[in-house]
């Protein structure tokens, strides 16, 4: 999914009276906000559930397993998919929009902090979702469109208001996730739609970036999980595999079926069926697990486990910078409340941050 000019003494003045302006000016229905760059607003069910089914791409492109997984039914059809799929759009409620226009407004305050501004001139599009065709992740992309669980929104509006269900701890962590959310998929949009941004990231983790995707074997391409938020396999790393370095894509399949799955587990969710793996160029029906590289992680660096693709690896790194800083990242337990995880690899951070200050200062 994220995320210079010179003025005149007197146009300073007035372009800081505008941004002050700007920043704090919403619409009088609620639906459409701003910061100081970054633009926003909130789709109605209908106008979400048109722009959904308007990415036919993505939504002609799923495999058997995909529909099947998806739908969590063995067999399933594109058409029951598409019925899925339409029914989990809803409505943001007015609580819900205040809570996220808090969230985007905490996002441009640490870009300004950092010192750069995200390369998105694009307005962004939220759009809620019961998300049960996307095994109830947080959230996911297309186009300039993030997409956000109702479960999140639901928690994040209570997180806000001061709710007393649970304790002062797991409230902090609703507030630290949702941030981390929304920075990973406004990456993804920012990726998409900014080539310079895409190639600068990649590199940063070892992956070239190719002017073409890779034409994937059918074995491989009859596993590949679908994900929205990677629409590309065109970029590779050098992996040492038996000793020998292979230029590689980094890509997710599924282990098993879901009939199969679905057999010792009912409540079966595709994302603890699919694993990361490796497909080598010159040999693109072939799978090899990345414990098999051995310098897998001197490549990736290891602050997340979200080796689906260098797209969601780089998502959650460029998230943690925005949510968390240069040091680490908070979690929850119930056992242990809040607590901080320190990041195995913070040069990367520092990297992202270099980076940003590089191409995109304010």
């Amino acid at each position: 999914m994220t995320m210079k000019r010179t003025f005149t003494k007197i146009l300073l003045l007035a372009g800081l009276i505008l941004t002050f302006f700007t920043a704090c000016q919403k619409e009088d229905d609620g639906t459409s906000a701003t910061t100081t760059h970054l633009r926003y607003r909130f789709a109605s069910k209908e106008e979400g559930l048109r722009m959904k089914m308007e990415n036919i791409d993505y939504i002609n492109g799923l495999n058997q397993n995909d529909l099947d997984w998806k739908t969590c039914r063995s067999g399933a059809t594109l058409d029951e998919y598409k019925a899925l799929a339409e029914a989990q759009i809803v409505d943001f409620t007015e609580d819900e929009k205040k809570a996220l226009s808090k969230v985007m407004d905490f996002i441009e305050s640490r870009c300004v902090e950092l010192g750069f501004q995200l390369p998105l001139d694009d307005e962004i599009v939220f759009i809620k979702s019961d998300m049960e065709d996307e095994g109830y992740a947080g959230g996911y992309t297309h186009k300039n469109q993030i997409y956000l669980s109702s479960f999140e929104t639901e928690r994040t509006a209570r997180a806000f208001q001061g709710d007393t269900a649970f304790d002062a701890d797991y409230w902090e962590y609703r507030i630290h996730f949702i941030r981390e959310v929304v920075a990973h998929e406004i990456f993804h949009v920012i990726t998409r739609n900014d080539t310079q941004f895409r190639q600068l990231m990649y590199s940063l983790v070892g992956f070239t970036v190719m002017d073409h995707e890779l034409e994937f074997g059918p074995t491989v391409r009859s596993l590949l999980a679908s994900n929205p938020d990677v629409e590309r396999n065109d970029n590779w790393a050098e992996f040492t595999i038996g000793g020998v370095k292979r230029r590689c894509i980094l890509t997710a399949v599924y282990t098993s079926s879901y009939a199969e799955s679905a057999a010792t587990d009912p409540e079966a969710n595709f994302f603890y069926y699919t694993q990361g793996v490796l497909v080598p160029l010159d040999e693109p029906n072939t799978m090899i697990p990345i414990g098999q590289a051995t310098d897998f992680y001197d490549v990736m660096g290891h602050n997340s486990d979200y080796f689906f693709a260098a797209e969601e690896y780089l998502a959650d790194n460029f998230s943690y910078l925005i949510a968390y800083g240069f040091n680490g990242r908070y979690d929850h337990s119930w056992e242990q409340g809040l607590f901080f995880i320190p990041y195995q690899t913070p040069q990367l951070l520092r990297n992202i941050h270099k980076t940003m200050l590089e191409y995109y200062a304010r």
